[in-house]
């Protein structure tokens, strides 16, 4: 049985369509729906199971139940829904159903509760999440599950830099220890060590060998599969890669983030630029709100076409406080601004960001930076120092958990550069380099890898920047011809005749398929 990921269930809670018409669109032979009603502590549930090709009902049946009773409720009905249809459980699957992973029911609804945080980054969502997780395993606290998602809470805080310290990653393996203490079989503890080791310590093939075991008993977790497909992105294992994207988007084929974070975003990294486009636009189709999705659209024209209208668009469509998850709008903001060479709204725009710093998952820029740039692109070399100047004060005085931050790194680069301080700014582009990042992180890597090249192109050292250049326009990354062009950071490059004969090389992705 392949059953639809609770992300897709869920868009149809308030639909007034048939379960014919949502059949075809999930692509499902058989819809299991269901009421329940909460009177204090009973419960009553009722079930049946449509086969939506004919409309036939295959099996109904009520239950007069209390909370207690919920474990025995959910085995009897999949017990039912697999008779019913005549299929087959194996022996790992038939012990799941039987397990029952706490005995205090509240503990279990607060763990139900968090569940629907999971997927997302925002970072009030995520402090909601650990909040239920950890009231759950204060009623119960060898409730396994709980444990194990409270670790992928603290997880999340860490990877998405809404906490970046070392605590966070004690607490998060800490977390996936004590679920795997507790139930050593259960596929959710392995998936929360797995995730410790991709997140925490960004050691990938220990994340796949958790992973590796999880599935075998969470096999068509749609979440699973495309955090399995995120590991072997980080390994550079493109096929694998695509293939797990096909399957948990067929699992659960209304998710936006599968669509737009691991489809669009693993296709625009491989330079496919037009199959990344449909899936950003089938994210929007089934969540029209999904802002991420759309500033991922606009960013993709510019670096596939050099057209800047999608972007502008979506960038002027936003409320100026417009929480964009892991993305940081004054930064997408201020990169439009630079592209387009605008340098009197850059220094306005950068003079209004809050906090003087623009942060992100994959960005630390003092707005400072920015208005020095643009005060280079008006020819006024005093007040871009002064910009310089203040931008690297701020990054020298970052909380001591984003000191050795790559993110704090490149920009601690270009401001050095942009001071003139190249032998500085060079022992930057030299740390990036060295990072494990650089060196073993094949999404993650071509990012530092155009900082390091900006930083040598800025700091006299073309040639080592090209080589750079070069390497990343013929593998996957996000640097393409066009940001070369549009993007004022690379001019001291402009007139280098092998800078010019890379554009012309590389102008047709399709000539370099990767």
């Amino acid at each position: 049985l392949t059953v639809m990921g609770r992300t897709s269930v869920m868009s149809y809670a308030d639909t007034t369509k048939s379960p014919a018409e949502i059949a075809r669109e999930l692509s499902v032979g058989s819809i299991v729906e269901g009421t329940v009603q909460v009177i204090g502590t009973r419960l009553q549930v009722n079930i049946k199971l449509l086969a939506t090709d004919t409309g036939r009902l295959l099996w109904t049946e009520s239950y007069p139940r209390t909370l207690d009773d919920v474990f025995a409720i959910q085995q009897d009905v999949a017990q039912k829904v697999v008779a019913a249809l005549g299929a087959a459980l194996a022996e790992g699957e038939r012990a799941a159903m039987r397990s029952v992973p706490t005995a205090h029911a509240e503990a279990y609804r607060l763990y139900l509760q968090a569940n629907t945080y999971r997927s997302s980054s925002l970072r009030e969502d995520v402090e909601a999440m650990q909040l239920l997780y950890e009231r759950a395993i204060a009623l119960d606290p060898r409730f396994a599950l709980a444990h194990a998602g409270l670790s992928h809470a603290h997880g999340t805080m860490f990877w998405f830099k809404h906490d970046p310290s070392p605590e966070r990653i004690t607490l998060q393996f800490a977390s996936a220890e004590t679920a795997l203490r507790l139930a050593p079989e259960a596929p959710e503890a392995h998936w929360a060590m797995g995730m410790a080791h991709y997140w925490g310590h960004r050691n990938y093939r220990r994340a796949l060998d958790e992973m590796t075991i999880a599935l075998r008993g969470l096999p068509n977790d749609a979440a699973l599969v495309s955090q399995t497909a995120y590991v072997h992105r980080r390994l550079g294992n493109w096929t694998e890669v695509l293939q797990a994207f096909e399957r948990s988007h067929i699992l659960n084929p209304r998710s936006d983030r599968i669509l737009y974070d691991l489809g669009g975003q693993s296709l625009e990294f491989t330079r496919r630029y037009a199959e990344a486009v449909r899936a950003y636009d089938e994210a929007l189709s089934v969540t029209p709100y999904r802002r991420q999705a759309a500033l991922a659209k606009g960013l993709a024209y510019a670096r596939w076409r050099g057209e800047l209208n999608e972007l502008r668009t979506t960038l002027g469509g936003l409320a100026p406080d417009a929480d964009l998850g892991g993305w940081s709008l004054p930064l997408a903001r201020s990169m439009l601004l630079l592209w387009e060479r605008r340098a009197d709204q850059l220094i306005e725009s950068a003079e209004r960001v809050p906090g003087a710093v623009m942060e992100d998952q994959q960005a630390y820029v003092p707005a400072s930076l920015f208005a020095g740039w643009a005060y280079r692109l008006r020819g006024d070399a005093p007040s871009a120092r002064t910009a310089f100047s203040a931008a690297l004060a701020l990054l020298e005085a970052v909380p001591a958990a984003l000191l050795q931050d790559d993110r704090v790194r490149s920009s601690r680069g270009l401001a050095l550069a942009g001071l003139g301080r190249h032998a500085d700014a060079l022992g930057e582009a030299r740390w990036l380099q060295e990072s494990v990042v650089y060196r073993d992180d094949a999404f993650g890597g071509p990012r530092l890898a155009e900082a390091r090249a900006m930083i040598l192109a800025q700091a006299g050292r073309p040639e080592e920047a090209l080589d750079e250049i070069e390497r990343l326009l013929h593998g996957p990354s996000l640097l393409t011809v066009h940001t070369l062009r549009l993007d004022p950071r690379w001019d001291p490059l402009r007139d280098h005749p092998r800078f010019k004969a890379l554009l012309v090389k590389y102008a047709d992705p399709a000539a370099h398929p990767r």
